[in-house]
């Protein structure tokens, strides 16, 4: 059914994700893997902190396109960090890339980018 939204995989545990979703392609979305790796999880993991990742699927009538959303929380800036992008599964093509802070307090957003 065109636009129905199935979860494919919803981690809150950090060693789970790491396992599940980026050693064993549970993501399965390298373009956004990469700017993980070299923005997030470079940085000190003191202060950043594992929330979740959640990793849907969505049919459309150009295919089905898989979404993945993934949450940290930063004690130094007081907010959380959501990277997320979507990408069509049947030709590899990245629909977008975008990270975002967000006030824990406020909840409003205080930085956004597109990334692609």
């Amino acid at each position: 059914m065109e636009n129905e939204e199935k979860v494919i995989h919803h981690f809150t545990d950090f060693r789970e994700f790491e396992t599940e979703g980026l050693k064993n392609k549970g993501i399965d979305f390298p373009e956004l893997e990469q700017v993980l790796s070299d923005y997030i999880l470079s940085q000190d993991r003191d202060t950043l902190i594992f929330k979740e990742c959640i990793v849907q699927m969505k049919q459309r009538s150009d295919g089905e396109i898989r979404t993945v959303k993934i949450v940290y929380q930063d004690d130094d800036m007081n907010s959380d960090i959501r990277l997320w992008g979507a990408r069509n599964d049947q030709n590899g093509e990245v629909l977008n890339m975008n990270v975002d802070a967000v006030n824990l307090v406020t909840e409003e957003v205080v930085y956004e980018r597109s990334l692609i």
